[in-house]
């Protein structure tokens, strides 16, 4: 029998890559939000954590809210420069085929995520998004990716994410989802994409051991 349902995937470095407009965003709200703006030393290690971490860690004067729709007006200006990985629609193509459920999990907003996955052309390939706006914490919480099983009516130990950040990595543990790490460790590691079908028709390997844990 199968042992996997599901394959989650972060949205950001995994399916596109869009650092170079995230960063002329958030340089833009420190320049609006704290009068000066965001460097790339201070915004490299931050790439990915979600809003209310923004206003946190870049000591903004605003709200995550505030922020929010900020973004929500400055990310286009700049979501040209979004790249795509050319192999991420023949992966969801042939996991649906597979007969798996495709999700993303993001710490994007849901307008923005479901933006840049429409202009990619990946939007109608996925079962589900679940996006930060969903939850109350977003990654590295295990909030998103617990949400996103339960929208696929999936069982976490059936499901693997699939990200490059160890935000994905500590939300898929704490929620006891399967980590395969995109350029990082995890359980296991690949360098591309579409090494993640061989991977599936190999076997998972050990299960994944469960994880004692409440949504919030």
């Amino acid at each position: 029998m199968r042992s996997v349902d599901a394959v989650l995937f972060d949205l950001d470095g995994v399916l596109v890559r869009s650092e170079e407009v995230w960063f002329h965003t958030v340089e833009e709200a420190g320049r609006v939000f704290r009068g000066r703006k965001v460097t790339r030393e201070e915004f490299a290690p931050t790439f990915g954590q979600g809003t209310r971490a923004d206003v946190e860690h870049f000591q903004l004067g605003c709200t995550p809210d505030e922020l929010n729709r900020f973004y929500l007006e400055v990310f286009p200006r700049f979501a040209s420069e979004t790249w795509v990985n050319p192999e991420a629609g023949p992966v969801l193509d042939q996991l649906r085929a597979l007969g798996l459920k495709r999700a993303v999990v993001t710490n994007t907003v849901s307008p923005l995520a479901f933006s840049v996955l429409r202009s990619a052309d990946l939007f109608d390939l996925l079962d589900w998004v679940a996006c930060a706006d969903h939850v109350l914490y977003a990654k590295p919480a295990p909030d998103l990716v617990l949400h996103a099983v339960q929208k696929l009516a999936v069982e976490p130990r059936r499901a693997w994410m699939v990200g490059d950040s160890r935000f994905d990595r500590e939300a898929a543990r704490a929620a006891g989802v399967r980590f395969v790490g995109l350029g990082i460790d995890g359980e296991p590691r690949i360098e591309r994409l579409d090494e993640l079908i061989a991977l599936l028709e190999a076997g998972p390997g050990p299960e994944q051991p469960g994880h004692a844990y409440e949504p919030s």
